[in-house]
């Protein structure tokens, strides 16, 4: 052999060490967890959309064009302060920011807490 292979001290380096070496050491790094996953909504959106007294969830957002599923499932649901709210909304399974709940509570609107057990939305 000639060249650099035949030279005292010189080894070339073995290349499947080198593309081990760049993957991620951390186990399952391919899968990254969906929590965190909100379709978001500004309370501006919601004034516009709804009627005096109507259900905000996130199935009736869906049916108003609001939101889009995701993986063939509803996503959940967070409403930002944007905007202002003048009608009486009833709120149900979705998360609210502060300045959301603030708004939609002093226009005299109902809050439900989100429920537990939520088998379609992600």
């Amino acid at each position: 052999m000639k060249g650099q292979g035949s030279r005292a001290g010189r080894k070339f380096p073995p290349i499947a060490r080198e593309l081990i070496k760049r993957y991620p050491k951390l186990r399952g790094y391919r899968f990254k967890p969906r929590a965190g996953k909100f379709a978001i909504i500004n309370t501006a959106a919601l004034e516009k959309v709804f009627k005096v007294g109507e259900r905000v969830s996130p199935k009736t957002l869906l049916e108003k064009g609001l939101i889009n599923k995701s993986k063939g499932r509803i996503p959940a649901v967070k409403i930002l302060g944007k905007g202002g709210v003048t009608k009486v909304l009833n709120i149900q399974d979705c998360v609210l920011s502060k300045g959301a709940k603030e708004i939609i509570e002093k226009a005299g609107g109902k809050i439900n807490p989100l429920r537990q057990q939520r088998d379609n939305v992600v």
